[in-house]
């Protein structure tokens, strides 16, 4: 109470010196009391707050008893993530500092282990001996907290007490003093008025804020709700079908893709077995926590469809699964197999040839017409022809006219055509059109098209060389039948004596103008007449022929002095004097058939040399007889390993180099699949075919492999992110979910409330920011780059923009930035600079949480005068060299403690900005130094930005630490 400012000077002196010790006295009085109901107060306080405490050992006590009943593991992630909330409340309440030192140890040792506990070790022992540990723990802390409470309620009865006789004392001098005491007590009514009204306000200023503070809470869970939908939105808006079940084989999600394939409603199959509607066989037996495999989908009506099935095993039980339809693939490979059907087909007959590939075609392209138009007489006239109406031709052969007249293929709405040359001119014109109201033909039917085109002119080529060989044989028939060899008889001299039918054929001579002549001046080419008279004259003299009795090849004249090759056999006639009788047999033909055969053998030779593709040939005894170089790059084996193997050895030397590849170990079949390890990390698709001769007899069999590491580490990448993206994104929602459930069943204090709103605020933020950096890299991958607006820009005020908005509150001074004036102009999007920027300028400070410098440079790269390089660099963790080469990989993050906030795709956003502008991103970094990202921008603008996204995740780079 403050001394009152008016003197009483009516009073006597004596008076006014008792109305002053009166006045001493009270104010003493009201300092006692005030001083106990201060500590009654503070005791009242602290035992309302004592709440925690029991709500630790009740909610450690619900978790144990939810795991004692093998609850789903939501249900426990929600129960525990409460629990370590409560825990952190019980550790902040300012009543733990006056517990005793064994509760108040037991309480933070409870505190610690909770926070260490997750669902996965829950279901350990050593996760049970935990949360056991953290019960007694608890319930030690609840006991100290008890016996401190009983202690304070010891203490506010004394303080009542107290009170209560120092009030009784304070009201008898009141009415010792009552005329300055009713003064004195008018003037606090006044006071306590005016408080009370001030205290109104600030009460309606609360409401106004709690109000607001509600407002934008619900205003967070509308967008968390957005992006919920967002998240379905895209799952049914997939080209697959996806569905998720629980950890009993029911279906807890479809999208619209499988619902519309199986005929079935989406909400109808929620709950549905899903082996009853889609036949899935069982998996239980597989330990790989994602499978692909193919498989017949059942759909109404009792048929099926070919598919690709991915399934990928969900943490708290359950599958993840998506359906590629494989319809079209299997329609390509009938197809193709069509078209290789065709080559059985006689060489002879091209008209039948030309009909059967116009009727695959016309499966191909479905209900359309098809025809094979020549102009023998000037006049457009369709040779083969497939479902062609009456009337319709004349539509047809217009633009088969543009081709012939202009030698390229020819498309419109209804009908497209292709040329088909022989001989280095046209042969023909190959077309189709569809009827009125059709679709119209595409690029891919064009191209279809002109691989028919091809089988057309191979088959026209085969055609002709038929035509060739068979007036060929026909010719050679017809020596044959008069003599298979010409038979011509000299004496001593090399005087013709005699000269069959067959010669006069081969040598193009007749008989009687050869009978008579010297054999020199008529068959030996003059290169070779000197030394035929030396042989001559030696055998005259009695010495030894070269030739008699010996089969040689040679080269002898005809009648009109062509050179051409012969077998020559010559024998000496046993009479006097000798006569010599030479057998000659024209093997012109034989050798234009090698040649050809060489040529062709070259041909398959050099095909298996260079194919990428790898190919093992096993004769009829199963052994390996060769090997392209294709094979021994693919296995890392060399022809020592391979060549000779029969079967089963081979398979044990492929077993031997295989090995599981990561994101593809569902695969490994090695009927259909091979897995190596090495010299490289491969996977080979392979096939195997027999090898038959004409008359049926095997041969053989060759091996193909085909290499599909592509194909598979894509498919691992999709659902690598697939898994990554739930996570994160899970994660954040646990947090909302236990705090918000929090909110809504305790009346908490206005501090731990607000602690509460912040967590879920950032939360929230982080799973919008998430989401936002998802769809930024979608988008940049997407367009690649096409969207970027890249004019010349100065870098210095771009550079201290980007500082300005990302350098967080009050840590300006830690930022230096250094720009040279001189620096030119650099092509690049402002906005995605800045983005790019903002990322790096953030993660600096992220990681240099010391209080270090960090510094942002711009200038000319010193060994490309063509770049500028702008560089930001911390004195921060720093990263191990392994970290280093993983930093921009999609969520990878090098700091695994969670104590850093992140994503782990801001280094991968930046690389993408960067290729995008013709650049690349650099990373320098060194553990306890601290990190250096290189951004290095061309000065000449980039034609086409292309993106890096359709690289194998084995393979990118891309993430902030």
């Amino acid at each position: 109470m403050a001394t009152p400012r008016h003197t009483y000077t009516s009073l006597p002196a004596l008076t006014t010196i008792a109305l002053a010790v009166v006045i001493a006295l009270t104010v003493a009085i009201f300092a006692v009391t005030f001083n106990r109901l201060n500590r009654v107060a503070d005791a009242a306080s602290i035992s309302i707050t004592g709440w925690a405490y029991a709500e630790f050992v009740r909610q450690a006590s619900e978790v144990r008893v939810q795991l004692a009943q093998h609850a789903a593991p939501d249900d426990l992630e929600v129960a525990l993530a409460i629990l370590q909330s409560k825990a952190l409340i019980a550790s902040d309440e300012r009543f733990t500092d006056r517990l005793d030192p064994p509760s108040h140890q037991a309480l933070m040792t409870a505190v610690r282990d909770v926070q260490d506990l997750d669902v996965a070790a829950l279901g350990t022992p050593p996760g049970l001996a935990t949360l056991e540990r953290v019960l007694d723990n608890a319930q030690v802390a609840y006991r100290g907290a008890v016996t401190v409470l009983g202690r304070q309620r010891s203490a506010i009865a004394a303080d009542l007490r107290a009170a209560e006789w120092t009030l009784t004392v304070l009201a008898l001098v009141l009415a010792l003093t009552s005329i300055a005491a009713v003064r004195q007590r008018l003037r606090g009514v006044d006071l306590a008025l005016k408080a009370e009204v001030a205290r109104s306000r600030e009460a309606e200023a609360a409401r106004a804020q709690l109000e607001q503070t509600a407002a934008e809470l619900r205003t967070a869970e509308h967008k968390l709700h957005q992006e919920h939908d967002f998240a379905m939105q895209v799952m049914g808006a997939m080209g697959e079908g996806l569905y998720v079940t629980d950890d009993r084989g029911r279906f807890e999600y479809v999208n619209p893709i499988l619902a519309q394939t199986v005929g079935r409603d989406a909400a109808a199959l929620i709950g549905q077995p899903v082996a009853d509607i889609l036949n899935i066989p069982s998996l239980d037996g597989t330990p790989a926590p994602r499978v692909t495999l193919e498989h017949a989908l059942p759909l109404p009506g009792g048929h099926s469809i070919p598919t690709q099935l991915t399934l990928v095993a969900r943490s708290g039980g359950g599958q993840i699964a998506v359906i590629t339809d494989l319809t079209e693939t299997r329609r390509a490979e009938a197809r193709l197999r069509d078209l290789y059907d065709v080559t059985a087909l006689p060489q002879d007959d091209l008209t039948l040839t030309v009909q059967r590939l116009l009727e695959v075609g016309q499966e191909a392209f479905s209900t359309s017409t098809g025809a094979y138009v020549q102009w023998p007489e000037g006049t457009a006239t369709a040779t083969a022809q497939v479902n062609v109406a009456p009337g319709t031709a004349g539509q047809m052969y217009d633009c088969a006219g543009q081709v012939r007249d202009l030698g390229v293929p020819c498309r419109n709405d209804s009908t497209m055509a292709v040329p088909v040359l022989s001989g280095g001119g046209l042969h023909g014109v190959l077309l189709f059109r569809r009827p009125p109201g059709a679709p119209p033909f595409s690029e891919v039917d064009v191209d279809f098209l002109k691989l028919l085109g091809q089988w057309v002119e191979q088959a026209v080529e085969r055609r002709h060389a038929y035509e060739l060989l068979h007036r060929s044989e026909e010719r050679n028939a017809a020596v044959i039948r008069s003599s298979l060899d010409a038979i011509i008889t000299s004496d001593d001299r090399g005087i013709i004596t005699e000269f069959n039918p067959a010669a006069e054929l081969i040598f193009g001579v007749a008989r009687e103008e050869a009978v008579g002549q010297s054999m020199a001046a008529l068959i030996i080419p003059a290169t070779m007449q000197d030394a035929h008279d030396r042989g001559m004259a030696r055998m005259r003299a009695g010495g030894r022929s070269r030739i008699l009795g010996q089969r040689l090849e040679l080269h002898a004249r005809r009648g009109d002095g062509e050179v051409f090759p012969v077998e020559l056999s010559v024998v000496q006639l046993p009479t006097e004097p000798p006569v010599y009788a030479g057998f000659i047999r024209d093997i012109t033909q034989r050798r234009a058939a090698e040649a050809r055969l060489r040529e062709r053998t070259t041909q398959l030779d050099s095909v298996f040399t260079v194919s990428p593709d790898g190919f093992v040939t096993f004769d009829a005894a199963g052994r390996v007889v060769d090997v392209n170089p294709a094979f021994f790059a693919l296995t890392g084996t060399t022809p020592t390993d391979v060549l000779g193997l029969d079967v089963p050895a081979f398979e044990r030397l492929l077993r031997q180099r295989s090995e599981a590849v990561p994101g593809v170990s569902g695969l490994a079949d090695l009927r259909d699949i091979v897995q190596l390890g090495g010299p490289e990390r491969r996977v080979l698709k392979r096939a195997t075919r027999p090898m038959l001769a004409a008359n049926g007899d095997l041969l053989g069999q060759v091996m193909y492999f085909r290499d599909i590491t592509h194909e598979a580490l894509v498919s691992a990448m999709k659902s690598e992110f697939m898994s990554t993206a739930a996570h994160e994104l899970r994660t954040p929602m646990t947090s909302i979910y236990g705090f918000t459930e929090l909110l809504l069943t305790r009346d908490l204090d206005e501090a731990t409330t607000r602690d509460l709103l912040e967590t879920i605020y950032r939360q929230a933020g982080r799973l919008i920011g998430l989401l936002g950096e998802l769809l930024d890299l979608a988008r940049i991958e997407a367009r690649a780059g096409k969207d970027f607006d890249i004019t010349a820009q100065p870098l210095s005020p771009l550079i201290n923009g980007a500082a300005d908005a990302f350098t967080p509150v009050g840590q300006r001074h830690r930022l230096h930035v250094l720009v040279p004036a001189d620096l030119p102009p650099v092509p690049l999007d402002p906005a995605k600079f800045h983005q790019a920027l903002g990322n790096l300028i953030s993660n600096a400070f992220k990681y240099t949480p010391r209080g270090g410098t960090i510094l942002i440079r711009a200038a000319h790269d010193p060994h490309l005068p063509g770049q500028v390089q702008v560089t930001v660099e911390d004195h921060g963790i720093g990263m191990t060299p392994d970290q280093s080469r993983r930093a921009f990989e999609r969520f990878y993050r090098a700091d695994d403690s969670g104590n850093i906030p992140g994503t782990g795709l801001g280094l991968s956003l930046v690389q993408e900005i960067m290729h995008c502008h013709g650049g690349q991103a650099t990373l320098r970094s060194a553990p306890g130094q601290g990190t250096t990202v290189t951004l290095a921008f061309p000065l000449v603008s980039p034609v086409a930005p292309e993106s890096t996204h359709d690289e194998p995740a084995y393979f990118q780079a891309n993430s902030d630490r």
